[in-house]
């Protein structure tokens, strides 16, 4: 009997051993905080790896450095959520500018069919009539030039759809949701924090 209480302790000292080796084991990761200011240097080392000379893509990616700029003095001054989301929106400027950089590529590339073209164009039509509700919600005067340019690109995708130049049409269509993205971020920046409800 004693062998055998003798036995089952050690194997729960065994196990309780194992158990904290596990939970010791486990790396932690970063703080939401040190890793919003890490994703904040990611987009703004992106930005400067899609760089591209256009006028448009200049004007998005300026854009989002200044959004980047704000998501840090939000940081700075403990409000995580709107720098959580001015964060997403300059990352979905970049990724704009990056679709930018591919339509002006030489290099033979596979496009959608004429049917999948004109799918993604109609969603990112959608997309546009959810942008000005969205514009207005963030309250952010930058939104309003961020609108314009997403209308000039649908337009551009949508003429190049026409003369079947399919590497305008699909990437002018991607920058359009793309940047619609971003306003759709900036509204919800612009949304109070929630608070949980007080008892009465």
């Amino acid at each position: 009997m004693q062998k055998v209480i003798a036995c089952l302790a050690a194997l729960w000292m065994a196990s309780a051993v194992w158990s904290g080796e596990k939970k010791g084991g486990k790396k932690k990761g970063p703080s939401p905080e040190v890793a919003a200011s890490q994703r904040i240097e990611r987009v703004r080392r992106r930005l400067a790896e899609v760089s591209v000379p256009d006028n448009a893509a200049r004007s998005l990616e300026s854009t989002a450095r200044q959004l980047l700029a704000d998501a840090e003095r939000h940081l700075a001054a403990g409000q995580l959520p709107p720098a959580q989301e001015l964060t997403e929106a300059a990352e979905a400027l970049a990724r704009a500018v990056d679709h930018v950089r591919h339509s002006r590529e030489t290099s033979p590339k596979g496009y959608p069919s004429r049917e999948a073209q004109a799918e993604r164009l109609e969603r990112a039509y959608f997309r546009l009539q959810q942008a000005e509700y969205f514009q207005k919600q963030s309250r952010d005067p930058r939104a309003k030039g961020l609108l314009q340019s997403a209308r000039q690109f649908y337009q551009k995708a949508r003429r190049a759809y026409d003369v079947r130049d399919s590497r305008i049409a699909d990437e002018y269509a991607k920058v359009t949701e793309e940047i619609v993205k971003a306003l759709e971020r900036l509204a919800r920046a612009a949304m109070p924090t929630r608070e949980p409800p007080r008892l009465k």
